[in-house]
């Protein structure tokens, strides 16, 4: 096992004696052998052990257990013992969601505090085959299928080669000590019921149940791999990120191939499958509509998809006033900023919606920068009657999401700009016109690092 191992190791580039690992120990056997094997083979590692106080005293002795096998191979030990009821209470996840959430986000911070290029988890073989029963019972996709990846970010899965009765084999034969987690017989939980029922009937049917899933899940990784760069390609062709992201859609037919595409490109916003048929209904039979979720909302809008966030919903009732053209003005995740120029020529012809030149002498101050409601009306630039602004919107075949969050500027009571798409008429630059206001609309969630707007945010 230890040749094995070291082999593995090094074929795979997944660590070496440079570098300085952290391994998460439990006091179980997979993790103690983890340790024996890697002080054995001279890794530089530390361990740590968090004591979630589930099982009373046994809990505790675990964690005894584990600080005394550090210290008697002089190993760097870390213990930490939580709360997990109010971590699972505060969250409102299970118990099991909790601990692993608990453990792994530790596991990190020591990770940094120490300089530790790899974390390391004794999870095995049979570990990973009931990880993909597991995730049969909830309904998964060719991730949940795959199981788990031998490496993924900072954590490394070194014993993923090796099924339970390996271990417990080098155990025994090595004379290495650990602790029974009783708990683990308990079918209280469903991955207990999988360990403890499903595999052993599984390796009952096929000996070699094990190693026909690594085979397995060889090709499904490599699927995996040819699945992520077609969803790759379809995202540089159409998609465009924004304060609201737009997904072309028009490559969308009802077959299964366009159905698996478009749940893996839209799975970044947390969208739950069942959300997902709906959505997909709607995009093949070319029906509008709205769906929201945790905090998104998304609008079927003829072969485009908006997508954005809740909170971008905009007080009807608020609004800002601008007394004078030195400032900027911000709103609603919004910046309006001004500028007093000169009419020179056509210079002021400007098709950048996002950028509004006003006949100053026409502008009564305050302007007000307001959220638009309905029964609004201007008058659009070209047009000598007045319209409704939600007519207009229509009209433009602004899609729903888009109209939630559209400002207007108003003179008084007269709107002259209608923000991120036309100005009224009224407002406009004539060869009378003295002096100019240019007034540019950025949305300050939808700058990059550099504060560059990626386009009309509107």
């Amino acid at each position: 096992m230890l040749a094995k191992l070291k082999a593995h190791i090094e074929s795979h580039h997944l660590f070496n004696t440079q570098n300085r690992l952290l391994t998460g120990v439990s006091a179980g056997v997979d993790s103690m052998v983890l340790s024996h094997l890697l002080k054995e083979l001279h890794f530089n590692f530390i361990i740590a052990h968090m004591n979630f106080g589930l099982r009373g005293e046994e809990s505790d002795l675990d964690a005894d257990f584990v600080e005394q096998w550090g210290r008697n191979n002089g190993i760097i030990t870390h213990i930490s013992k939580v709360n997990i009821d109010d971590f699972v209470k505060k969250n409102q996840v299970s118990t099991q969601m909790a601990a692993r959430s608990l453990r792994y986000n530790w596991f990190s911070e020591l990770a940094t505090l120490h300089k530790c290029s790899t974390i390391l988890t004794a999870h095995h073989a049979d570990d990973n085959l009931e990880t993909v029963l597991f995730n049969l019972t909830k309904g998964t996709g060719i991730r949940g299928l795959r199981g788990m990846k031998m490496q993924q970010g900072l954590f490394v899965r070194p014993l993923l080669i090796f099924d339970k009765r390996e271990i417990i084999y080098y155990a025994q034969k090595s004379r290495i000590s650990w602790r029974e987690d009783l708990s683990n017989l308990s079918n209280k939980y469903v991955r207990n019921n999988i360990r403890n029922k499903v595999l052993p009937v599984l390796k009952d049917i096929n000996p070699s149940v094990l190693q026909t899933f690594r085979d397995t899940q060889t090709r499904l990784i490599a699927n995996e791999m040819l699945l992520d760069q077609k969803v790759v390609d379809l995202k540089a062709q159409y998609f465009k990120s924004g304060p609201k992201d737009c997904l072309e859609v028009s490559w969308v037919r009802d077959n299964p191939l366009d159905h698996v595409l478009l749940f893996e490109l839209l799975k970044s916003y947390q969208l739950r499958y069942a959300q997902f048929k709906q959505i997909f209904r709607s995009v093949v039979q070319n029906h509008s509509g709205m769906f929201y979720w945790n905090k998104y909302q998304l609008n079927v809008d003829r072969h485009k998809l908006w997508i954005g966030t809740t909170d971008r919903i905009i007080d009807t009732e608020a609004y800002k006033e601008i007394t004078n053209l030195s400032d900027a003005i911000d709103f609603c995740d919004y910046r309006l900023t001004f500028k007093s120029l000169s009419p020179v020529n056509e210079f002021y012809n400007n098709k950048n919606l996002n950028i509004a030149c006003l006949d100053n002498e026409k502008l009564t101050f305050p302007l007000i920068l307001r959220k638009w409601k309905k029964g609004d009306c201007f008058y659009p630039l070209g047009m000598a009657h007045k319209k409704k602004v939600s007519d207009f919107l229509v009209d433009q075949k602004i899609p729903r999401i888009r109209k939630e969050s559209l400002l207007i500027l108003a003179s008084e009571k007269e709107i002259c700009w209608l923000v991120g798409l036309r100005i009224d008429d009224r407002f406009k630059l004539k060869n009378s016109t003295k002096n100019v206001v240019q007034i540019e609309v950025t949305d300050l969630k939808g700058c990059d690092k550099n504060g560059i707007k990626p386009g009309n945010p509107f």
